[in-house]
């Protein structure tokens, strides 16, 4: 194998049947393991995207079959194998035992914890952020395998390996970083990558079997493309299966965008076809705000921002005031007023964890009431230069 990080693709159609799946996922594992490798009594750490599971076949996690045999595969490589997660409102093991996996991963002797250790992030070459905590468990383990659900995201256009991380963040801390970083999205990707930097999975794979797309990451709909991925590393697998994901529309993730300039994307290559995918359907852009260069008095460009800029709106026939996207609220600007959500929209920050965590589905992404005009100029003006 080349000095390059490799990335690899294996067709599975569905999670019916376990042998197929552990077929595919044996397929994009072998290469990590050649470079990884051996596992044999070594303590392998997996961090699966569990968000919250509500119902059964809830896109917004990794399947519960996927999960399992990745637990299975590297056991038998010798693993001594611990699942660790700090989901939005669940702890790990509650969200486990809702997927039906307690008495299957017990049986295994596989452990399931919630993070609940924090500790300032070791520095490492090239980090942009000091002084933040991340879950302290990690570094118990000889590796980190990092189990991303290939979905859409309202902030960051999608979830991939890169994104997940962001779990090994306290959940109150999550809120300030939304707060702090909520209106520079550019800024929020930075902080990602210095995740990615602290922790470096030596394991990466996405769940693409069934993808979310649309008002993801929580409320999104189910999207079959029947694929497993995996890659020697994080930033790797996002940079090669992002342009597949996003199609035509040529949109270019914060993360990636942020890597590009930091010159953080390292080499690597396809083992095996590049698989070819129906792109996702993408949420709105919510950072999108022109800039013509043209200095704009502070009170016009913010009444512009609000015109333009995407923001949350509330399908209220689904809304059931349960209360969580406030409580979920960074700046602490959304209420509940008469049993339905409201939205203080000149104190909200854009960062969308409201539509993130909503159980319903009550919350989407609504383009600003000049963005369709504004598109339709920009349209205009680049089809004269084609």
């Amino acid at each position: 194998m080349s000095g390059k990080h490799s990335v690899a693709a294996a067709r599975c159609p569905d999670y019916r049947d376990p042998a197929k799946l552990r077929s595919a996922l044996e397929s994009v594992i072998a290469p990590q393991l050649e470079k990884y490798g051996p596992l044999s009594g070594r303590k392998l750490m997996l961090k699966p995207n569990l968000l919250a599971w509500r119902r059964a076949e809830d896109p917004a996690c990794v399947h519960p079959a996927f999960l399992l045999e990745c637990a299975k595969i590297f056991l038998d490589a010798g693993a001594k194998v611990s699942i660790l997660e700090n989901p939005a409102v669940q702890t790990a093991p509650a969200v486990i035992r809702a997927m039906g996996l307690t008495e299957p991963l017990a049986h295994l002797g596989v452990t399931v914890k919630s993070f609940t250790e924090f500790a300032p992030v070791p520095e490492r070459e090239g980090m942009r952020f000091h002084n933040f905590e991340l879950a302290r468990e990690f570094l118990d383990f000889d590796a980190v395998a990092d189990l991303a659900k290939v979905k859409t995201h309202g902030m960051m256009t999608l979830t991939l390996c890169v994104k997940n991380l962001f779990g090994l963040v306290k959940g109150s801390e999550r809120m300030a970083w939304h707060l702090n970083v909520g209106r520079d999205f550019g800024c929020f990707a930075d902080m990602l990558l210095d995740i990615y930097l602290a922790v470096r999975p030596q394991f990466n794979l996405a769940d693409g079997i069934i993808c979310m797309e649309g008002n993801g990451p929580g409320s999104g709909t189910p999207a079959e493309r029947g694929w497993v991925f995996g890659g020697t590393d994080a930033l790797a697998l996002d940079s090669a299966l992002a342009p597949l994901l996003v199609g035509s529309s040529g949109k270019v993730l914060p993360v990636l965008e942020k890597a590009k300039e930091r010159q953080l994307i390292p080499e690597f290559e396809w083992i095996g076809d590049i698989p070819e995918l129906e792109p996702l359907k993408l949420p709105p852009p919510p950072g999108l705000l022109c800039e013509w260069g043209v200095i704009l008095p502070p009170g016009l460009k913010k009444q512009l921002r609000e015109w333009l800029v995407a923001r949350p709106g509330l399908q209220r026939e689904k809304c059931v005031g349960c209360g969580l996207c406030a409580k979920m609220c960074p700046p602490g600007t959304l209420k509940i007023v008469e049993g339905k959500a409201r939205f203080d929209y000149p104190g909200c920050i854009r960062c969308f964890c409201c539509q993130e965590h909503c159980p319903q589905g009550a919350i989407s992404i609504k383009k600003g009431a000049l963005m369709g005009v504004a598109e339709w100029i920009e349209h205009g003006v680049r089809g004269l230069f084609r």
